[in-house]
């Protein structure tokens, strides 16, 4: 029965261990923001940019696709105005950088039907 148990285990261990490399700090993300953005953004769920044509990191989400930013980050991403510096984090500061950008975005709220409802005529 050990025999069998063991393989069980490290294979749990191992699995437990992958999960947790790959979590996300948004504590870190949110002190990272502050340290290398927080000069010109907005970095939290309320105020206004120190650049005011930085946008406030609760807005992007309206204005930028999340998907691939991490990869983005990792890689070099370039901003197409002078002010912005060169964005490279390593895989684990741009996994909790996304990570905390992501708890700012607003709610989706619900989309409104476009169809007219039909009116409703008394009848006679």
């Amino acid at each position: 029965m050990l025999k069998m148990l063991a393989p069980a285990l490290v294979a749990g261990l191992a699995l437990a261990t992958a999960a947790a490399a790959q979590d996300v700090s948004l504590t870190a993300g949110r002190r990272l923001a502050a340290a290398q953005c927080g000069r010109c953004h907005s970095v939290d769920a309320e105020g206004t940019s120190p650049n005011p044509r930085s946008p406030p990191f609760r807005t992007l989400g309206a204005k930028f696709p999340f998907d691939g930013l991490k990869d983005a980050m990792t890689s070099g991403m370039i901003v197409g105005h002078p002010e912005m510096p060169i964005i490279h984090l390593s895989p684990v500061e741009a996994g909790d950088l996304t990570a905390y950008l992501k708890t700012l975005q607003p709610a989706e709220q619900p989309r409104r039907r476009s169809r007219p409802r039909p009116s409703v005529t008394p009848a006679t």
